[in-house]
């Protein structure tokens, strides 16, 4: 089974309350909020409902080590950069990735809280694509590392 980022793009402002349960049920409360979830026909559904507020994707080792790295949290709420080497990471990373396992299996909290794009959303008006990153996103991976 693939592991899926998801990542909050749009706010509360006329959601209707089907989409907030469903961002609800995955977490997903606040603005920028990112969680990893394994692809079952369960969390597709939940991603068709919100896939006009969310953009998500298949994650690859490199941007799930990053994430870790930058922005992941311990159980103890203590953030892994600081109690781990970044080689221990990414080695946490792959082995998370290769196993059906959740991140609380491994330590880690499953939330995780990312800053608004640097640079912004990178043309998205230019890209034939007509809301920007919204939705399935091929580049996932390039919109995790802005926003790490």
């Amino acid at each position: 089974m693939s592991k899926i980022a998801i990542i909050r793009l749009k706010g509360l402002f006329s959601i209707s309350p089907t989409i907030e349960k469903t961002l609800e049920c995955m977490r997903l409360n606040k603005l920028y909020s990112c969680a990893i979830i394994t692809l079952t026909p369960s969390s597709k559904g939940m991603l068709q409902i919100a896939k006009d507020v969310v953009a998500y994707g298949e994650i690859d080792e490199k941007a799930m080590a990053l994430l870790l790295s930058k922005r992941g949290k311990g159980v103890d709420g203590k953030k892994l950069s600081a109690t781990k080497k970044p080689a221990e990471i990414e080695k946490l990373a792959s082995e998370f990735l290769a196993s059906e396992k959740s991140l609380e299996d491994f330590g880690v909290k499953n939330l995780f809280a990312l800053s608004p794009p640097k640079g912004g959303f990178d043309g998205s008006r230019k890209s034939g694509t007509p809301y920007g990153p919204l939705g399935k996103n091929a580049d996932i991976s390039g919109l995790i590392a802005k926003m790490a």
